[in-house]
């Protein structure tokens, strides 16, 4: 009887990890893919970089305000066809970026909804200088790590479809 029981504690087991690998099945995407920043729906095409820690968007400048007692950001981000959108959110905090052979680069930290195929998580963003850079937003391993997978032999695999701020996860870390 006490064998018989451990076969099916390990039966019950087997099948509950399978159950558990189909529910979370990774995305496998391309080292460029189109992401879509939540709520505005504005879409930038991205270099997906699993060797940086979080994601980081193209922002010429950026000013500071107060709103409710918390310190905000407004800032504008050109998209590939040379829209111009201007966002508004909350400063999380400053993030210090370490460099090759110089010193380290203070950037603002905030948190933004991002969109890839019909995924979408609120992951922190520093804000950059990314000009002399084909792609304007960079997205790290913060926003990655547990649902996408990335080959690096392909590109553009999916489009966002995300339209609404419904069903979101919180990858902030």
């Amino acid at each position: 009887m006490h064998h018989l029981l451990i076969v099916i504690a390990l039966f019950l087991t087997q099948a509950h990890n399978l159950a558990n690998a189909s529910s979370n099945e990774r995305i496998i995407i391309g080292w460029i893919e189109t992401v879509r920043i939540m709520p505005e729906k504005f879409d930038l095409v991205a270099k997906i970089d699993t060797g940086a820690d979080n994601s980081s968007l193209d922002v010429a400048e950026w000013h500071s305000f107060m709103r409710d007692d918390t310190e905000w950001l407004r800032f504008s981000v050109k998209s590939n066809n040379d829209e111009i959108q201007t966002f508004e959110r909350p400063l999380v905090r400053y993030a210090y970026i370490k460099r090759k052979r110089t010193e380290p680069v203070k950037r603002p930290v905030v948190t933004m909804q991002l969109c890839i195929g019909n995924t979408a998580f609120l992951a922190p963003v520093n804000l950059a200088k990314r000009h002399g850079f084909t792609y304007r937003m960079l997205i790290g391993r913060s926003f990655l790590q547990g649902s996408f997978l990335v080959d690096s032999a392909l590109t553009e695999t999916v489009s966002p479809k995300c339209d609404s701020l419904i069903s979101i996860d919180d990858k902030q870390q």
